[in-house]
């Protein structure tokens, strides 16, 4: 088999050489056809994606699989709620007996009361931004300040044009006499 193999790719490089085109295609052929035929081995596809960086590794192992990071999270999750559940009570109790519920009422409508006030001195703020930009809008939709920005307008595009003529026949000037 090696020695037929051996021959086909003498005669294909010959005909490389000659330069014939069609006699090293057939060559070529010949080679091909006296390669022995080799199974695929098995996870081939996965493994030249998985070194392409196209699929993620399936051996991978370590906190940073998703499946060990999931266990992980539960587990964390598990022990905090355990610690909590055996501390907070604990650091609680002398908590709650200070607080009164009188006083706990009072703190509570207090701090209602000071956000209802400020939330209308807020709202009272806007009501008079908004009557301030009403008068605004009326002003500047009229038709006496449109036509007034209007002529503006135009009277700063001539202004332009003339002060373009005036450069350019300086300019024009200076570069005729610098000759």
């Amino acid at each position: 088999m090696q020695r037929k193999l051996k021959k086909a790719v003498q005669n294909w490089l010959e005909q490389e050489q000659t330069g014939s085109d069609q006699g090293s295609e057939q060559a070529l052929r010949q080679v091909m056809s006296k390669l022995p035929e080799a199974p695929i081995p098995v996870g081939f596809a996965e493994r030249v994606l998985v070194s392409a960086g196209i699929a993620p590794d399936p051996g991978r192992t370590g906190l940073l699989n998703p499946a060990w990071a999931l266990r992980f999270t539960l587990a964390v999750s598990l022990l905090l709620s355990g610690l909590a559940a055996v501390l907070v009570p604990s650091l609680l109790q002398p908590a709650l007996g200070l607080v009164q519920p009188a006083r706990l009422v009072g703190a509570i409508l207090g701090g209602l009361l000071g956000f209802f006030e400020r939330l209308g001195a807020g709202l009272a703020y806007w009501q008079t931004l908004s009557e301030a930009g009403g008068v605004l809008a009326s002003v500047f939709s009229s038709t006496t300040f449109l036509s007034a920005m209007g002529a503006g307008v135009l009277l700063s595009l001539i202004a332009f044009r003339l002060l373009q003529g005036l450069l350019d026949s300086e300019r024009s000037a200076q570069y005729v006499h610098s000759v």
